[in-house]
């Protein structure tokens, strides 16, 4: 209901436009009727003396136009905590570098009005981040650390970093608090963390393509705006990561770990990891904190996501012009349109022993929605004319989109059933906010 709602606004927001524009912009009929004005030969220049366009004709006329793109964008992710502590961070904490792109855009223009074509791309946005925790990263969540005595809170150290249900790699959390009557796989008894010094990388990128063709009002001397109507295509395609490695540890929760009073399990059995949610692909099975001289396991966890969006719909736009001359003018202009939104999401978790049993473990989940989007461009352009044909300008502009999928708020978008059947319910309430500017050079013929 809400899809067939939006297909109708961007009906009624076209058929506004196209009525907008025959006002607007009128075809001008007999050149004997209008109005006599020296400049009304002029072309597409804007000119009040004796300037080179003076003796152009309105008539038939191809144009050109490439641009270098230098764009960034910021990071409007709503995704849940890494974890929880002292260390507490996420994904959108992530800046995004500046990057470089293109856009190319080629019209046609006859008397009246104009037919525009231009596509855009800007591949390899991204940010990273790493760093390093200075106390231990506790599965067993706050919970399990008030419940510990003191001397097994000792050993894990004061204030730890801390995995839960609400935080990334909650499979974590679930293993660290399974219960069973075998001894060997009840970890209710002991603390499961990585040691201090434990370590961590995000890593955010996207890729942007944009394709639209639209039909305005030919630019005409002495017009402050101009309006137009089209259709447009937007792909947006990201994908986001978080890895954590560390040694891995265990404690028991009564502190007592000498002799015959160790509790059996001394780290995250096959039965306790599986018993998450998690797959083993490959090795021994479980992870174990080990007798020395057997060093203790060294474990890496990798959470990855995406998301693609593919936008189709409608758009209105509007070019303004605020000052003209011979050699340069500065205008402005806007785009916005409803969409219907084509958004698709991918979780896949990994848990890997990179030192003893080798043992590795996967869970993966994928979603799809139909929804609305919408998206909308700002800008304004200086143009310095070099000659009756070329043209060099600058430009800044600002896009956003709204009602889309983000790569890093789908780790959050994992759900339980009534069934406690997990599931993931694909998040796409998202936005993204680009800004940056354009340089280019036109080219006019014949």
């Amino acid at each position: 209901m809400l899809l067939r709602r939006s297909w109708i606004a961007a009906g009624v927001l076209a058929v506004w436009m196209g009525s907008a524009l025959a006002w607007a912009q009128p075809p001008t009929g007999d050149s004997s009727a209008a109005p006599q004005n020296p400049t009304d030969n002029s072309s597409y220049y804007f000119d009040d003396g004796d300037g080179f366009a003076d003796g152009l004709e309105l008539g038939p006329q191809f144009r050109v136009q490439a641009d270098y793109v230098f764009f960034t964008r910021q990071n409007r992710a709503k995704d849940d905590p890494v974890l929880n502590g002292p260390d507490i961070f996420s994904q959108r904490d992530t800046k995004f570098d500046y990057n470089s792109g293109y856009r190319l855009s080629a019209s046609f223009m006859n008397d009246d009005y104009e037919f525009e074509g231009s596509f855009f791309q800007l591949r390899g946005l991204g940010g990273s981040q790493s760093g390093s925790f200075a106390t231990s990263v506790l599965f067993d969540g706050p919970d399990g650390y008030a419940a510990a005595t003191p001397t097994a809170q000792a050993v894990v150290g004061p204030n730890p970093n801390t995995f839960s249900q609400s935080t990334m790699f909650a499979s974590l959390n679930t293993a660290a608090n399974f219960s069973s009557v075998t001894a060997a796989n009840n970890e209710t008894n002991e603390l499961e963390f990585l040691d201090p010094g434990a370590t961590y990388k995000m890593q955010y990128n996207s890729d942007l393509q944009d394709f639209d063709f639209n039909m305005k009002g030919r630019h005409q001397r002495g017009q402050l705006l101009r309006f137009g109507f089209g259709y447009r295509n937007i792909q947006l395609r990201e994908n986001a990561s978080v890895s954590m490695r560390g040694t891995f540890n265990t404690a028991d929760t009564d502190g007592d770990e000498v002799g015959i009073n160790n509790d059996p399990n001394d780290g995250l059995s096959n039965a306790a990891l599986t018993g998450s949610g998690l797959t083993l692909i490959s090795g021994a099975g479980g992870f174990s904190e080990n007798t020395p001289p057997t060093p203790a396991d060294v474990l890496l966890f990798t959470n990855t996501t995406r998301a693609s969006n593919q936008l189709n719909g409608i758009q209105a736009t509007a070019d303004f012009c605020f000052l003209e001359t011979d050699y340069f003018s500065l205008g402005a202009f806007a785009k916005a349109g409803v969409f219907h939104n084509y958004a698709r999401g991918s979780v896949t978790e990994t848990y890997q022993d990179l030192q003893n049993g080798l043992s590795k473990y996967r869970r993966t989940f994928s979603d799809s929605k139909d929804r609305v989007a919408f998206a909308g461009n700002l800008g304004v352009t200086g143009t310095f004319i070099v000659h009756e044909s070329v043209r060099l300008f600058s430009s800044y502009e600002v896009m956003y989109l709204s009602g889309i999928a983000l790569a890093p708020d789908q780790a959050g978008g994992i759900q339980t059933d009534i069934n406690n059947t997990k599931s993931l319910d694909l998040r796409s309430h998202g936005s993204a906010l680009y800004h940056g500017g354009r340089i280019g050079i036109e080219f006019l013929f014949p």
